[in-house]
């Protein structure tokens, strides 16, 4: 193997073995953000068995729990990476919103939050959390 795909391996293999680490359950939700199944591992019966989408959703739901500390910082840089391996990942860029909402940042917010109605919108409970994520973003503007 060339030098080049050799790094690219063990790089995607520390990629996979973090995701294997962060198969527990995170923190109970306070009420402030939904806590989807992205505190629980990937249902593989629904379609999640690609290594791009289990990395992307660990990381989601890393972010999720760095959210629920109040971590607005950590949580942009996991799901930032998050989206940047799956870029369909609609709780992402969900959750990506929320960061920047929790930083005041609103005109970051609905650019995030527009990208996540685009990628749930075949899901009515996350259509919904999205539109309700829109009305606050809209309000504090």
């Amino acid at each position: 193997m060339p030098l080049n795909t050799k790094t690219f391996f063990l790089f995607f293999s520390l990629i996979i073995l973090g995701a294997g680490c962060a198969t527990g359950r995170g923190p109970a939700p306070d009420g402030n953000l939904p806590a989807p199944e992205l505190v629980a591992p990937p249902d593989k019966a629904r379609g999640y068995t690609d290594s791009r989408t289990m990395a992307s959703h660990s990381l989601t739901a890393r972010g999720y729990e760095l959210l629920e500390k109040g971590d607005a910082d950590g949580a942009l840089r996991l799901l930032e990476k998050a989206v940047g391996i799956n870029p369909s990942d609609g709780p992402g860029y969900y959750y990506l919103a929320e960061a920047w909402i929790a930083k005041n940042n609103y005109a970051q917010a609905a650019r995030f939050n527009k990208l996540a109605e685009i990628y749930l919108r075949r899901d009515r409970t996350w259509t919904s959390r999205a539109r309700d994520q829109k009305r606050r973003i809209e309000e504090n503007k």
